[in-house]
């Protein structure tokens, strides 16, 4: 398989300013501390700063947490996806026009265009239709995230290859400990270790062209060279601008 898009920027910017927010809070604890060794009023000021930012520190760890989760399994599916052969592309870290969030992982190749989402959650994960679960909480849809990023691969794509009729959409988890139920998933749905086989199985269903899989594969990786530079370019001019 080859690498078109190494990705891991996404989640990286996301990490480094959860990194600098958790460093925010720690120093407003700080202060809290200090200010209650003073006299009152200073006193109450302090313990106000020091509670307040007690929830700030823990929401903000749970999600840097979560994050760092995220790039582990991001990592962990481009591995195993490089046991492919070479008429396979991978674009990861991708955003395109309205989507929430970026799109994982975009692989191209004889399975035909195939839109991945990871996730690396432990315990008891239910999926009914588009309805999602973990250990019996009510989560955000999976689903309909990874078919958002299906949805916006392919109205990018058809302008350039009008006979792309469908991509396909997958959700993978990575966590040796989740336990899967699904029913009725508008999507698919599948462990770490299921994945490779998942794709060869598309493969025989689509038999895309080498040559129609790299050209898209380079439209799609053009595309967020392109959409980098606008956006430098935009700062550049912001810049003047002010």
């Amino acid at each position: 398989m080859r690498v078109f898009r190494a990705g891991g920027q996404y989640l990286e910017g996301r990490e480094q300013r959860l990194w600098l927010a958790l460093a925010s809070v720690v120093g407003l604890s700080g202060a809290g501390i200090i200010l209650m060794t003073q006299s009152p009023p200073l006193q109450w000021a302090g313990i106000a700063a020091a509670l307040g930012a007690l929830p700030l520190g823990i929401k903000t760890s749970h999600r840097l947490a979560s994050v760092r989760k995220g790039r582990l399994g991001e990592r962990l599916v481009t591995e195993l996806l490089r046991r492919l052969p070479d008429d396979y592309w991978l674009v990861n870290d991708m955003v395109l026009g309205r989507t929430r969030g970026n799109i994982d992982h975009v692989l191209i190749g004889p399975c035909g265009v195939v839109v991945m989402e990871t996730k690396r959650l432990a315990g008891r994960i239910r999926c009914w239709g588009d309805e999602w679960s973990v250990n019996g909480r009510s989560r955000g849809s999976v689903s309909k995230q990874v078919n958002a990023g299906a949805s916006a691969v392919r109205y990018f794509l058809v302008e350039h290859y009008p006979g792309l009729r469908w991509v396909e959409s997958i959700v993978v988890f990575t966590h040796p400990l989740c336990r899967l139920e699904v029913n009725h998933a508008k999507t698919v749905v599948v462990r770490y270790s299921e994945l490779v086989q998942v794709i060869l199985e598309l493969a025989k269903k689509h038999r895309m062209a080498p040559a129609t899989a790299a050209r898209l594969a380079e439209r799609l990786a053009a595309s967020q060279t392109k959409g980098k530079r606008q956006s430098h370019s935009g700062v550049r001019r912001s810049g003047l601008a002010s």
